[in-house]
This record gives C-alpha cells, sequence and structure tokens, in this order.
C-alpha cells in the first residue's frame, strides 16, 4: 500500500555525512551541498516496503509540528552546521520571526538576551506587527546592567565610570516584546530604561527594583511603550518615570498601560513633557509613599475603565501640576479615589483634573 503525504515545506537535501537518505531527485549534479539551504514543497510517499522509511527520512509534517518546536532558537541554531536540513529549516524560521528568545534556555539572563537581540536585529527587520519576542519564564529573572542616561554623559565619559542606575537594562532596539506567565509566577528584578525606542511591549509579569535610591520600574523617555497585565512595584523610587525629552529631534513619547498594577513605590507613576501621553486602561495606582499618579509640564494623561482605582497613597491620589491634563473617562461619581493620605484630586499652576463621561 502507497499512502502519499503533502508535507508544507521540505529541505531539498540533507548532508549526506548527517543522514542515510540519497539524495533526492530535485538535486542537481555538482551542486555543493553546503548550498543547498533553500526549502521546497515536495510530495513524501509511504511505502509499507521499505523498513524503518520514517526513521530514515521522517515526513516533514513529523519535524514542522513536531520535532522542531521542541528546539529553541538556541538549539536551532547549533545544529545549523550539522546538515544543511538545519540549515535552511533555521533560515525559513528565522526569516519568518517563528523562533522565540527564551530566556533561562537560548540565554541565561535578559541582560544576555538584549545582546542577542541587537544581533540579530542586525540581521532582519522586525516592526510592530512582527516584533522580536522573548519568553520569560516562571520565576525571579535578575537584572544585572548598570544604565547611564545618554543624556548625561559629557565628552568625558570616564568620568561616569562606575556610575549610573544600578539594575537597570537599557532596551537598545525598536520592536521588542517581552513576555512572562503572569504577574504571580515571572518576577524581573530590577528596572528597565528606554529611550529614543518605539513598540516596545511587556505582558503578564512584575517588576520590582529596590536597588538604590534611583530604582525604577521603567523609565522612559522619546518612546512608545505598551504595557499588558504588569505590575510595577516595590520600587525604591518611581514605578513608572516619563521624563520630557529636551532633545531637537523628539517625537511624541507615549505609554498605553492595560489592567496594569503601580503600587507599592515611592510614586506610583510619573508623567511629564509636552509631547507626552499616557493612558491608563483599568489599572489601579495604590499603597504608594507618595503620589499615586504626578503630571507635570503639559503632559497629558488618560484614565478609562469601571476597574480603575486610585487609593490608599500617602499623599495625594492624582496631582496635576503645571498645564498637564488629567482626563478621567468615567462618570464623576464613580468611585476612582479613596483612602489617600492627601487630596484626592490636586491641581497646581494650570494643571487640570476634569471627568468626562465615556
Amino acid at each position: 500500500m502507497r499512502v502519499s503525504i503533502f508535507s508544507k515545506i521540505e529541505a531539498k537535501i540533507m548532508d549526506n555525512k548527517s543522514s542515510t537518505s540519497s539524495k533526492t531527485p530535485e538535486d542537481v549534479e555538482g551542486e555543493p551541498v553546503a548550498k543547498k539551504t533553500k526549502l521546497v514543497y515536495k510530495t513524501i510517499i509511504y511505502d509499507e516496503s521499505i523498513a524503518n522509511q520514517w526513521l530514515d527520512e521522517p515526513p516533514l509534517e513529523v519535524w514542522d509540528h513536531k520535532i522542531i518546536p521542541l528546539l529553541s532558537l538556541r538549539d536551532l541554531a547549533l545544529a545549523r552546521p550539522v546538515c544543511t536540513f538545519f540549515e535552511a529549516y533555521w533560515q525559513d524560521k528565522f526569516s519568518n520571526n517563528v523562533l522565540p528568545l527564551r530566556v533561562g534556555n537560548d540565554v541565561a539572563t535578559i541582560d544576555r538576551g538584549m545582546c542577542v537581540i541587537e544581533i540579530l536585529s542586525s540581521r532582519r527587520e522586525y516592526t510592530k506587527l512582527n516584533p522580536f519576542v522573548v519568553l520569560l519564564g516562571k520565576g525571579d529573572h535578575q537584572i544585572t546592567s548598570t544604565w547611564i542616561d545618554p543624556e548625561d554623559l559629557s565628552s568625558d565619559d570616564e568620568l561616569w565610570h562606575g556610575y549610573g542606575e544600578a539594575a537597570t537594562l537599557g532596551v537598545t532596539c525598536s520592536n521588542v516584546t517581552f513576555v512572562g506567565t503572569g504577574k504571580d509566577t515571572t518576577t524581573v528584578l530590577g528596572g528597565f530604561a528606554i529611550n529614543n525606542h518605539e513598540n516596545i511591549t511587556f505582558k503578564q509579569m512584575t517588576v520590582t527594583n529596590t536597588r538604590g535610591a534611583n530604582g525604577m520600574g521603567i523609565r522612559m523617555s522619546n518612546a512608545k511603550v505598551e504595557l499588558m497585565d504588569v505590575a510595577l512595584k516595590g520600587c525604591e523610587n518611581f514605578a513608572l518615570y516619563i521624563s520630557e525629552t529636551v532633545s531637537e529631534t523628539a517625537s511624541e513619547t507615549t505609554v498605553v498601560a492595560t489592567r496594569c498594577e503601580f503600587a507599592n513605590s515611592k510614586y506610583g507613576a510619573i508623567v511629564g513633557g509636552s509631547l507626552t501621553s499616557a493612558t491608563f486602561k483599568n489599572c489601579l495606582f495604590n499603597d504608594n509613599k507618595s503620589t499615586g499618579i504626578h503630571g507635570s509640564n503639559n503632559a497629558t494623561i488618560h484614565l478609562h475603565g469601571k476597574d480603575t482605582a486610585i487609593h490608599s497613597n500617602g499623599g495625594s491620589g492624582i496631582e496635576a501640576r503645571n498645564i498637564s491634563k488629567v482626563i478621567i473617562h468615567l462618570p464623576s461619581h464613580h468611585n476612582t479615589f479613596y483612602n489617600n493620605g492627601g487630596q484626592d484630586r490636586k491641581t497646581i499652576r494650570g494643571g487640570t483634573i476634569t471627568n468626562v463621561p465615556a
């Protein structure tokens, strides 16, 4: 009995030194095996008279759906020299951005992961719709990098040796998504700094930075960031800090946070700058030593969602100063503020806080 199986893709040939399979009819006589890395469509025919056919030459569907998914990005990269079959698979998966980078498997730490992101981003283009994906597994992930704000560097860079923000990783590429397994299961010990990059996304994790007086969860400037199901809490200083960009080439800075927590830090969220817009959807700002949300210098802040709550902060719930605008897209009777040590809504020097029912 003969059964035809139509596979999605197949390596054009496997290195004879690494496989017992013979050359296929598609092989071009005299062509170096090392160059045959293109994946092509092929019909695989099962012949029950051939012993161990699937062991000697398993169908591509088995490779594509059962074997290759068990390999990490690092595993497949290391397998490339073994035979051109794996080289072809690497090229296909890499060019189509199928394989994520797994911290703890492909690389030992987030810091090392950033180095790999830089290398691979130089070899292919990642986009907002097709970003570089970094998977953080369960448990604690310690950041050991020290970050120095580029705007603080003088011409005598050596004077900054040994200084900077401890336990803070600078995100050096755009179009990167960090994904954990949940706020209760994945914890990043340290903070992230994002300057002059866009489409940086964090999902399903807790970020806490207790290192030094300036320990921050996420600090950003001239950047575009999205947070989904993220807890920024237990930070020595700011859970979220958005500073005003003074560069002449600065563009709009935006952050969109959905179902996030900004808690148990000195400040919940600091949003500053005339080109800055922050949108918080169903987010919590609670139990911070000082203000829950602080807006300044003509920044615009939007609050959406019935699950929004700003409570139990040592200072004001929301403080808007220096012509900053806080727009609450909820009815005035919504229980948005409670149990704050200072004023629930505090405005200074032209700042405004307005309810605009959705």
